[in-house]
Formats: structure tokens, C-alpha cells, sequence
């Protein structure tokens, strides 16, 4: 009698379930279409700098998108109003799923000086930092609208920032041009009243929004290191 044949048994793809989805916290895009900008060259700009110290990296990115015309800096616009949709989906995941939110490293390293250094009052008459690139200046702007468009009962934010996402993803490049004009404008006019308020007061960078990052960033100070080290 022949023996009968052995095999494997089966084994059973299980679906993650939400514990392990929610394993890994979604990291939070920063630096609007600036920051989309900067991580796209970086490598290319610390070859031009390898040798120098890594602030010229920063000067360098400045220097070149300050270059660009508003056409050009429309894709960038558009990947990260993207990242941050996807960001708030998986972050929406990750806290259903029974993750805990953990603090970012910007977030932790100013806890630390500010345990360090005792708790400083902010200055109520330091420039407010403009946030949310092109989308901040169109969220503000028809925010009210929106709010009054929403079914009764709706979040008035959760759900508000639902539709005032979906309609800028509706809102063609062109469209788009005029909020990231006015978001440039109002940046610049934030460090120009920042700088007039530095030599004024003597305040360093803490006296900034702590908000995190949502526009062109501005590097700080480090002891020189050299690029590509």
C-alpha cells in the first residue's frame, strides 16, 4: 500500500487587525510646498555643498525657490496638500486603531529647553507666523461660507475641514494661484516684521509660533557641521 501522501497544511493570511495598523504613528508633513521643494533637492543640493557647512544647504534651497515662478511652485503646492490629506486619513486610522499620539521632535526638543530655561511668556506683540501655505489662506477665507453650507449637527471643525479639503481638491491649478500669491506675500511679510522685531527687542527664535511648520521653514542656528558629514 502506498503511503499517502503528506501535505502542508494550509496556512490562513489573517487581515492586520486595527492593534497593528495602528502600530506605527503617521508622520505629519511640514513645510508646505516649500518643504515639498527642499526634500525633493536635498540630495542634490548637498553634493553642490558637500565640504561647506550644512547651513549653505538651507541658503541654497532658499535661494533657488525664491527662483521659481508661481507655475513652477504649483506641483509642489499640490504634493503636499496631498501629503497632508493622506496624513490626516492615516493619523484618523491610526487613533481608531487604539494608537497613542506621541509628541514630533520639534515638539520634545522645545518641552526640553523649556524646562531647561524656566517656561517663557510669549510676547502678545511678536508677528504672527502665517500657517497652511495657499490652503491656510483658502481655508480662512471661506471657512464662515463652508460652515454655514454644512448639514445640521456637522463638526464645525472635524467636518468643516473635511469639505474645505475636498473643495480645494476640486479647484484647479490656476484657481489655486491667487492663495499661494497672497501665502507668499503674507511670509514675507512675516520675516520682514520678524527681523524689525528681533533688532528691536533682542528676542531670538523662541519668540516664534511653535506651531508646527506648515510654510517655507526657516533653519536654526547649529554649530557648523559639514555637508555631507
Amino acid at each position: 500500500v502506498e503511503a499517502a501522501e503528506t501535505r502542508p497544511a494550509a496556512t490562513q493570511t489573517q487581515a492586520p487587525s486595527l492593534a497593528t495598523m495602528a502600530a506605527t504613528q503617521p508622520k505629519k508633513p511640514v513645510g508646505g510646498a516649500y518643504g515639498q521643494f527642499a526634500a525633493e533637492r536635498r540630495g542634490e543640493f548637498q553634493k553642490k555643498c558637500d565640504g561647506k557647512p550644512i547651513s549653505e544647504i538651507a541658503k541654497m534651497t532658499g535661494v533657488e525657490w525664491k527662483k521659481l515662478s508661481d507655475a513652477q511652485k504649483a506641483p509642489y503646492e499640490k504634493k503636499y496638500t496631498e501629503a497632508k490629506a493622506k496624513y490626516e486619513v492615516d493619523m484618523a486610522a491610526f487613533k481608531a486603531g487604539g494608537g497613542e499620539v506621541q509628541k514630533g521632535a520639534a515638539a520634545l526638543r522645545t518641552e526640553k529647553r523649556k524646562a531647561k530655561e524656566g517656561k517663557k511668556s510669549k510676547d502678545p506683540n511678536a508677528p504672527k507666523k502665517p500657517a497652511g501655505g495657499a490652503y491656510g489662506i483658502y481655508l480662512s477665507e471661506n471657512r464662515e461660507k463652508i460652515m454655514k453650507s454644512l448639514p445640521a449637527g456637522s463638526s464645525k471643525i472635524t467636518d468643516c475641514a473635511k469639505e474645505c479639503s475636498r473643495l480645494w481638491k476640486e479647484l484647479s491649478e490656476v484657481a489655486k494661484q491667487p492663495y499661494e500669491k497672497k501665502y507668499q506675500e503674507k511670509a514675507a511679510a512675516y520675516q520682514k516684521a520678524m527681523e524689525e522685531y528681533r533688532a528691536t527687542t533682542g528676542a531670538g527664535d523662541e519668540e516664534e509660533g511653535e506651531d508646527d511648520a506648515e510654510e517655507e521653514p526657516t533653519p536654526p542656528q547649529k554649530r557648523s557641521r559639514k555637508a555631507g558629514a
